[in-house]
Order: C-alpha cells, then structure tokens, then sequence
C-alpha cells in the first residue's frame, strides 16, 4: 500500500529589476498535485497570453476526471502510465491552443512559452517539460536537477559539439529550442521520480536559475523554515543579483505521515 506524504508548497512570481511586463505564470496546487511554471516568448502581452494559457489549460486539463483524449497516437509508448498520459495529453492540448491562438490573432503571431512542472500521485512525481524552466529535487542536502534545457547551447553540448563562431555562449544558453506553441506539435519530455518524507522539490524559470547559483538554491532550501520563506528568499536572491528577469519559483516539500 502506498504510504501517502503530507504536502506543503507555495509559489510566487515578480518582475524582477530589468523587465517592465512579467510574462511568467504559474500554478501551485496542493490538492492536485500539480505544480508548474512557465515563462513565455514573444513581448510582454504576448509572452503572458502563452504562458498563462498553458497554466490554464494544464491545470484544468489535469484536474478533469474524464478519460484524456490521446491526440496524437504515434507518439505514445506502451510502458507509459495512465498519469503520464493525461499529462502529455494535456501539454499537447496546451500547444495547440497557444498555436492556433497564434495564427488566429496577428497581435499574438509566434507566441509561445516554456513549461516545466510535476504531477504527484501514488507516490511519484512525474515530471515534465519544455524548454529552459527547470525542475529540481532537494533531498538529504542534495541538489538535484531533473530537467535538461531545451536551448541552443544545450542542444550542441548534447551532441558534443562546439557552438559556431560567431555565436555568443550567453545568447545561445538563451535561445530555446523547444516551447509550447512555437510549432504545431511539440515534443515533451517526461521523467518520474518517487518522493520521500523529507523531499522538497523547486519548480522555477530561468529568472531564477539565470543569476542564482545552485549551491545558494542548496543554501536556502536547506536553512528556510517553511516553503513560504524559502520563495521569497529566492525571489529576494534574483533581484539581489540584477533581477535581469522575470523571477517565478515554486517550493514542494513532502511531509511524514501525521
């Protein structure tokens, strides 16, 4: 029998200290299970309209008890569980709408966002993602990443590649190659871990992770007293550091049983 953990989390999102429109969004639910953020492209209005759209459509899609409609077959495999399907399912449906929102409305042409976030159920976390926000696992004063990034420079270090001249490393660790939106399908990557009491799992944008080095991600995780604290000190720590970006985290620890 699966041993259920109590669940505490909390999520916030800011400007940050460069940016004058805050295209980041994000859910945090307790109830469902579901935690996720996503940091959208294409200018201000646009970015926010992608990025609160995928929130939206995830969440909703997540939270509907009926049977999850497999659009696109081909892509499925047969050691895939029932929640890893409702999840790409409701990433697909997500996608969708943001491109045809796009192609509808000129205003909001080439529109898209990153996503990253995890269901809880059964003891798992499955996680998913596209593009450069990042999942992280904080168990027994480890720092784990559970993402890959999606993004230029990622996709040359891959393949073992060096970037070609010309190209700026920075730039490149900015340019995503994969999101939500930016084409008529998408390819979403998928990974389950099984949580432990003790756990605490950071959901986050690039805001974050751009100007805050691990080991201070490590520092405050370990020393917060709650996981309200623990956001607004990594909230506090961005902007410390330029705040170059929007800034969006969410915090997830798992509890013993009571």
């Amino acid at each position: 029998m699966t041993r259920l953990l109590r669940i505490e989390a909390a999520g916030a999102t800011d400007v940050g200290r460069q940016r004058e429109h805050n295209e980041d969004s994000f859910a945090s639910d307790a109830d469902l299970g579901l935690f996720i953020v996503a940091d959208g492209i294409g200018g201000a209005a646009s970015g926010e309209v992608a990025s609160k759209m995928a929130v939206d459509v995830v969440h909703g899609c997540c939270a509907d008890e009926q049977d999850v409609e497999i659009t696109r077959p081909s892509d499925l495999k047969e050691s895939q569980s029932p929640i890893e399907l409702r999840l790409l399912s409701c990433l697909w449906q997500a996608n969708k709408q943001i491109f045809d929102t796009g192609m509808r409305d000129l205003r909001h042409r080439g529109m898209a966002t990153t996503f990253a976030g995890m269901l809880v159920a059964e003891g798992m976390a499955y996680i998913a993602h596209v593009g450069d926000s990042r999942v992280y696992r904080f168990r027994s004063g480890q720092l784990t990443r559970l993402t890959e990034d999606h993004s230029l420079h990622n996709e040359f270090a891959r393949r073992g590649e060096i970037l070609p001249e010309g190209i700026d490393p920075i730039i490149a660790r900015s340019v995503v190659t994969r999101a939500l939106g930016m084409e008529r399908t998408v390819e979403v990557e998928l990974r389950m871990e099984r949580v432990e009491a003790g756990d605490a799992f950071l959901v986050c944008s690039d805001g974050l992770t751009g100007p805050v080095p691990d080991d201070d991600i490590v520092d405050v995780l370990a020393a917060a007293p709650d996981v309200e604290s623990a956001v607004d000190l990594l909230i506090e720590l961005a902007n410390q550091r330029g705040g170059p970006d929007n800034v969006t985290c969410v915090v997830v620890r798992f509890l013993g049983t009571s």
